[in-house]
């Protein structure tokens, strides 16, 4: 009876040493140091994970840093809310001035601009090549077609708006899975529409944006379960994987519909150009010569927003310094600020109309974050194995996350970066490891 239970345990044996040999076989993955997979989901509010089922958002949330109180720049406008992300800086250093303004250098409205060279300020894909930290950007505003001895290591061509969220984000996982080379990639971005157009559609307080919210929950959950699965053909086990989400504004409801042209009183205008985002009108006076016709008109244009106690006009050099709103060769000779609740359209017949005469928007965004805290967006950084355990990050403004992603990544920001990065502990301070 002895020998036959010997026997069986040594045949047990011989049958497992050729999976333990080739498994022995395979070369360690070596220690590279930490990674980051930074997506953007366009349009979370802040307060949207108690507007829906979110088990997804719920459990980074537990397990990560977060904030409910993400504070875009002004204009807090998809582009430039992006592009003040990745570069740490404002608009009147980066130079997107809204999703659609006049360039003096191109002599052209740029609308939802993509070329890379558009951008006045470095954004942390540069920062991170010139330090040889390798990165994939993909569809992030204003990452396409990258020129220049220093460029990320893998970028689009350009934006297809036809694609689904989760083709979109599918590309950072492919650009991921294809990369091969004795230098990984480290840094890895993408972006996702998700909660944005809905919100513009419905309004970010009506019904239908449970099931949306619930939706950008589940498309995290399923790009996650693919990086998880990622990083453990890619990293080394001990090697920290930080998953970030951000978003670049809010959203707030529409009362008002406001025409820029007929509010500036400059209907038929063919000398003054007027390019509008939301509810943000910048005024350009570039075919009005002289100097003193071009006076004339902007203190007429002045006059006639000053009798509308929701909007305010500024000359170029009177726009308050706090903005961050002052790029001499896109932001407006004149610029035009409303209030929360009213939005631009040049669909209107005569000054004002409503959203439900219009067909919508019910809901925009664009609003100064400090008069208007609907702008204020929903952020989570999660590290994987070791937890962050549930930090309450309190206000952070988004230009902390270019400095941020740095420090974790241990290279410089950009010298145009200035605001400080947001303090996390250290994986040895976090806690114990957390296995699959």
């Amino acid at each position: 009876m002895l020998s036959r239970c010997l026997v069986v345990a040594m045949l047990l044996v011989m049958s497992a040493l050729p999976a333990r040999a080739s498994l022995e076989a395979e070369p360690a993955r070596e220690r590279t140091g930490p990674v980051v997979v930074w997506i953007s989901i366009d349009g979370f509010r802040w307060d949207y994970l108690d507007k829906a089922e979110t088990p997804v958002l719920d459990r980074l949330r537990a397990e990560g840093a977060y904030t409910h109180a993400y504070v875009p720049v002004f204009p807090s406008l998809t582009f430039p809310a992006h592009v003040s992300q990745v570069t740490g800086t404002p608009v009147t250093q980066h130079g997107i001035a809204a999703n659609a303004f006049y360039c003096r250098d191109e002599g052209e409205v740029l609308a939802y601009p993509g070329p890379s060279r558009l951008l006045g300020a470095e954004p942390i894909w540069i920062t991170a090549e010139r330090q040889g930290v390798r990165t994939a950007v993909l569809d992030w505003p204003v990452s396409h077609s990258q020129e220049g001895g220093v460029t990320a290591s893998r970028f689009g061509s350009g934006y297809n708006p036809r694609m689904s969220d989760d083709a979109r984000l599918g590309q950072v996982l492919d650009a991921w899975r294809e990369h091969e080379g004795d230098e990984p990639l480290q840094l890895l971005m993408g972006y996702a529409v998700a909660t944005d157009s809905p919100g513009h559609r419905y309004g970010p307080d009506a019904p239908e944006m449970e099931g949306v919210i619930a939706d950008a929950d589940a498309l995290v959950g399923r790009f996650l379960d693919e990086v998880m699965k990622l990083r453990r053909e890619k990293m080394h086990p001990d090697d920290e994987l930080y998953f970030i989400m951000t978003t670049d504004h809010g959203m707030s409801k529409v009362e008002h519909i406001v025409n820029p042209n007929v509010l500036l009183g400059v209907e038929g205008r063919r000398d003054i150009r007027v390019v509008n985002s939301g509810n943000v009108a910048n005024v350009y006076l570039g075919g009005i010569e002289p100097e003193h016709d071009r006076r004339r008109a902007i203190e007429a244009m002045l006059a006639e927003v000053d009798k509308h106690s929701f909007a305010k006009a500024f000359r170029f050099e009177d726009v308050p310094e706090r903005l961050g709103y002052s790029h001499p060769g896109r932001v407006g000779d004149l610029v035009v600020i409303m209030d929360r609740g009213y939005t631009f359209s040049r669909r209107v017949e005569g000054l004002m109309s409503t959203p439900e005469e219009q067909g919508g928007p019910l809901g925009m965004h664009g609003y100064d974050p400090e008069s208007n805290p609907d702008m204020y967006g929903f952020s989570v950084i999660w590290r994987y194995p070791t937890p962050l355990g549930g930090i309450d990050l309190g206000r952070m403004h988004s230009m902390q996350m270019h400095p941020t992603v740095a420090q974790i990544l241990g290279f410089a920001p950009s010298a145009q970066a200035v605001m400080p990065p947001v303090e996390l502990p250290m994986p040895a301070e976090a806690g114990v490891p957390v296995r699959p």
